[in-house]
């Protein structure tokens, strides 16, 4: 009796590690585009991919998995920004000098236009030499606001030239060296800020329905316009209250992205801005509760969606063909991939990487959820659970009724 029920015993625990340590397989996403590389790509080169509006409405984001020739690619997600090439470059005013125990420099920027910051400032030298320097940065000469320590020296023809300013809006710089580092900084550098790049889509506003102490604005979506952030412009200037924001995530299923206080101030700009939770792609609604307060009267509802770039190494061949990017599985985990495996921030600053561009979206000829992989796994874990619950049951019985015919066999003796 006991083999009879150490073998399902045993089957479960093999079937259940198979399913842990399998690896992933691309028949479970449902959705696939290729990929489009353009130039030449050297090997292990850096590849920049922007995720399009079809990749938000069918994916469930930590189910994103990028493949060469089927072999999954470690990658790294950020949001999208427009880098400005464009720089100036402008002549720092030397406040003051002194050079003695330790040499200080306080330099004055020139006023920035709207919509710059400065990005570096150029050292030189005379001869050879090395020093660390202590920056500072601050809106006026009595109070530095930033710190941090940079280290710069002149080998011959080898040197650093230039100090990184980190797109500060900061005017006034104060430099601490060693004595005879003897620096001069002859230009500074601006550039317009880098921005974030979103798509936008305006909502238009129906009659709320309105209840005794709120009012609830529906949106039909029905292009199905992927978001991560609702914009809000109300006739009223000045406000506060409690806002639910739910959306559905499934042909009926709704669920709540954000529950909180909002309050706007009319000097603060037109719009409110609310963040979500996750991203929503469906109908949603918005439910303002007014309190004793008089109704808020909606005028416009824009929803954002960042743009996000993925960033890859091209396989040691440097093909360009082969790529693909796979999405369409709810039950896929979050990708984890060791940090090494994938560009730096700076290889990516550095490295100029091609673009990638994605091609029209299939259905996976191959899809069908694997037996080793969720859903179908929980389902045939479950069933095994129970499985061996019954199977317990049945053998506890079964010793019960046999200790029961024992003892009644006894008694009738």
């Amino acid at each position: 009796m006991k083999t009879k029920y150490l073998l399902p015993i045993l089957f479960i625990s093999v079937i259940s590690s198979e399913v842990v340590s399998r690896p992933l397989a691309v028949q479970n996403f449902k959705y696939k585009k290729d990929l489009k590389i353009s130039g030449s790509l050297s090997p292990n080169g850096v590849v920049k991919l922007t995720l399009d509006e079809d990749v938000y409405k069918h994916s469930f984001y930590g189910d994103l998995r990028v493949t060469h020739n089927g072999e999954i690619i470690p990658y790294h997600i950020q949001n999208a920004e427009e880098i400005s090439k464009n720089t100036e470059k402008v002549k720092p005013d030397l406040l003051f000098s002194k050079k003695d125990e330790m040499e200080i420099y306080v330099l004055e920027l020139p006023k920035l236009p709207e919509g710059m910051n400065y990005t570096k400032l150029s050292v030189t030298n005379s001869y050879d030499y090395e020093t660390s320097v202590t920056l500072k940065l601050g809106d006026n000469p009595d109070q530095f606001l930033d710190s941090k320590s940079v280290f710069l020296y002149k080998y011959g023809n080898q040197s650093t030239s230039e100090i990184d300013l980190g797109g500060t809006k900061h005017r006034f710089v104060r430099l601490e060296a060693e004595p005879g580092s003897d620096l001069k900084f002859p230009s500074a550098f601006r550039a317009k800020q880098n921005k974030n790049l979103y798509w936008e889509k305006s909502h238009s506003v129906t009659n709320p329905e309105l209840a005794e102490n709120l009012c609830k604005f529906s949106f039909a979506n029905e292009g199905q316009s992927a978001f991560q952030i609702l914009k809000l412009e109300f006739e009223e200037g000045n406000w506060e209250r409690q806002v639910t924001v739910r959306g559905k995530v499934d042909k009926k299923e709704w669920e709540t992205v954000f529950e909180g206080t909002v309050s706007h101030n009319k000097g603060e700009g037109v719009y409110s801005e609310i963040p979500l939770s996750k991203t929503i792609s469906r109908e949603f609604e918005i439910q303002i509760y007014d309190g004793e307060n008089e109704t808020l009267h909606l005028k416009n509802v824009i929803t954002v969606q960042p743009l996000e770039e993925i960033y890859f190494f091209a396989n040691q061949e440097g093909s360009k063909d082969g790529y693909a990017l796979y999405y369409g599985n709810p039950y896929q985990w979050p990708g984890n991939f060791d940090p090494y495996s994938y560009p730096s921030g700076d290889e990516i600053k550095n490295n100029d990487p091609k673009t990638a561009t994605l091609l029209q979206e299939t259905e996976n000829p191959d899809f069908s959820f694997s037996l080793l992989y969720p859903p179908i796994s929980g389902y045939i874990a479950t069933g095994f659970f129970y499985l061996g619950v019954a199977a317990l049951l049945f053998l506890l019985f079964s010793i019960l009724k046999t200790k029961r015919s024992v003892l009644t066999e006894s008694e009738s003796n």
